[in-house]
């Protein structure tokens, strides 16, 4: 029963879209924060976020997993499930919630143009899809690690790419199979400085800024 909230940044009426989601995994909170200031650069009042802002809808769910923060589980929700393994079957509410959303989105016109899914881990990685299942679609994601790690040489970039789409399973494949949309999971060191963890968020809001309004 504990709500599992939404919100939507923009400046107007804009119909292509960002996903951005965070904490399917209850304990994984560098990637949480990481992903607060990485919405919060996209927020902010700078020019490039206020002209971004114009041309691209986020949408943002920064806790999937209410109940299994709540209650302290390791990778669960209330339902003994782990959540960025049931976007196949959506046995369970939090991820037939996220389906259903993107979908009556996509109905209403929206065109999802990027997709994060924020989680924690023993050192920072990247999770694409590899280039042969996303071809050009997907070139994005792999030009902006790049440009996250040439503003960030002191991290070394780890990046390990997945050949298969289905069964999807996770979040990052639902997004890409039913809505053609590049998307990643992106994750954090455990235990990272927390001023290391808003830049990095900061400057990969900044990077995919440039590169989507390029």
């Amino acid at each position: 029963g504990r709500s599992m909230n939404l919100m939507e940044i923009n400046s107007g009426n804009a119909r292509k879209a960002l996903m951005i989601i965070s904490r399917q995994h209850p304990p994984e909170v560098t990637g949480f924060l990481a992903m607060k200031a990485f919405i919060e650069t996209l927020s902010g009042d700078s020019p490039q976020a206020r002209a971004f802002r114009e041309v691209y809808t986020v949408f943002n769910v920064p806790l999937m997993n209410p109940d299994g923060v709540d209650n302290g589980h390791w990778r669960h929700n209330h339902g003994g499930v782990d959540l960025n393994r049931d976007w196949w079957e959506f046995n369970q509410p939090e991820t037939r919630a996220g389906r259903e959303f993107l979908k009556q989105k996509g109905g209403e016109g929206y065109e999802f143009v990027f997709g994060a899914d924020f989680h924690s881990t023993w050192d920072d990685i990247y999770y694409p899809l590899d280039s042969t299942i996303t071809g050009d679609r997907g070139k994005i994601v792999f030009d902006w690690i790049q440009s996250i790690s040439g503003r960030l040489p002191q991290k070394k970039t780890n990046i390990s790419t997945s050949d298969r789409l289905t069964p999807t399973m996770t979040s990052r494949n639902h997004f890409f199979a039913a809505h053609q949309m590049p998307a990643i999971v992106f994750e954090l060191g455990d235990d990272p400085p927390r001023d290391f963890l808003r830049e990095k968020g900061k400057v990969a809001a900044e990077e995919l800024m440039r590169l989507l309004m390029e």
